[in-house]
């Protein structure tokens, strides 16, 4: 079985205040928070992908430093708004456990297509963390759901 872990970037500052929307204070808190109850629960993964922005790229590296991982990769088609099909394409073919950040609404729309769902049956939150378990039939099922 391969895992899947979907997060939501950490709370960023307004972008009146910092024009990159780099994490917040509160959302380094939460997302490290987070981080080390992955660790504690032996979540492990080969890759951290995120979609580049700053806030997205801050949250996977606090989740590589927590979980020792050394692959953070910036993706494509990982925006808020990019079209979530071609993740989808590529989680399908992959056979080792990876965890992506993300953005609303990108996450909820690859979500819906994990689950081959049309509707939101997760209400992501910043620094949330839900597991996906893809079955060796290429099904997603939810397995949890670990706020901070």
């Amino acid at each position: 079985m391969t895992m899947v872990y979907l997060v939501q970037h950490g709370k960023s500052y307004p972008k009146d205040v910092d024009p990159e929307r780099r994490l917040s204070e509160e959302g380094v808190r939460e997302t490290e928070s987070v981080a080390r109850k992955a660790r504690a629960l032996g979540v492990k993964v080969r890759e951290i992908w995120h979609s580049g922005k700053a806030r997205a790229r801050m949250t996977a590296e606090i989740f590589a430093e927590y979980l020792g991982v050394d692959e953070v990769i910036k993706k494509d088609n990982l925006a808020p708004l990019d079209d979530p099909t071609p993740v989808y394409k590529e989680l399908n073919g992959i056979k080792y456990d990876v965890l992506i950040v993300g953005h609303l609404p990108h996450l909820s729309k690859l979500l819906s297509m994990l689950l081959h769902i049309d509707t939101e049956v997760v209400k992501f939150s910043y620094s949330h963390l839900l597991a996906l378990e893809k079955e060796e039939s290429g099904k997603y099922y939810i397995k949890w759901y670990l706020p901070p």
